[in-house]
């Protein structure tokens, strides 16, 4: 990570090693082809979710700014995203587009709304021999803040596990242990607990992790 975003993720959660990155746990996980429940927001919270883009609308307030209310969906409940001024965004926010979205729930007008979030849409670049495998992708939705959404902890995360040596030193949970409660490696953990292929990958991953905590 740069310097920046050293920075970033030190002052948000308190970061400073790479150990410090693994051991930040997903809140949650979803497939790309699953949508948050978004009645399920809360005022206040930092939220990412994962919905498709309903309806685009733009126009001029009454001190002349331009607006771009931008309503998404998980199929049920809508949310609303409000921009200013960046009437460029209108271009990528078309209809039907799936996208993680991220920033502080609010309301206006009885409306809950995300002001300024942060997004990364989901259906860039899929190979259409390769839907199915895209489709149960699993992702993995982090703690996040304001200045750190979710995908750029992902994104952290993928640029280290796959680098590390996880022969260099031994596991520090017993191989008698391991074998007994039927727990995977350390390394195979924290993979499958950042960058999982199934759910229940993902939960094994988190049950190892329970007892290397429980160690330190």
């Amino acid at each position: 990570m740069g310097g920046k975003t050293a920075s970033a993720f030190e002052k948000s959660f308190g970061m400073v090693t790479v150990a410090d990155l693994l051991m930040h746990i997903p809140r949650r996980y979803s497939k790309r082809g699953e949508l948050t429940d978004l009645s399920h927001l809360k005022i206040g919270d930092q939220a990412t979710v994962v919905a498709r883009v309903k309806s685009v609308t733009s126009r001029r307030t009454a001190n002349r700014k331009q607006m771009l209310e931008v309503i998404v969906t998980d199929g049920h409940s809508n949310l609303s995203l409000t921009y200013f001024n960046q009437a460029w965004r209108e271009r990528e926010m078309t209809s039907g587009r799936l996208g993680l979205f991220a920033g502080k729930v609010g309301q206006f007008r009885g409306k809950l709304q995300l002001s300024h979030p942060e997004y990364e849409f989901l259906d860039n670049d899929v190979d259409p021999d390769s839907v199915g495998k895209w489709a149960a992708e699993i992702i993995p939705v982090y703690p996040a803040s304001a200045a750190v959404a979710s995908w750029k902890i992902a994104n952290a995360v993928a640029l280290v596990i796959d680098q590390i040596d996880w022969t260099a030193e031994p596991d520090p949970l017993p191989l008698p242990v391991r074998n007994r409660y039927h727990l995977p490696e350390l390394g195979a953990a924290f993979r499958g607990l950042h960058t999982p292929t199934t759910i229940a990958e993902a939960m094994e991953g988190r049950r190892r992790l329970k007892w290397h905590e429980a160690l330190y």
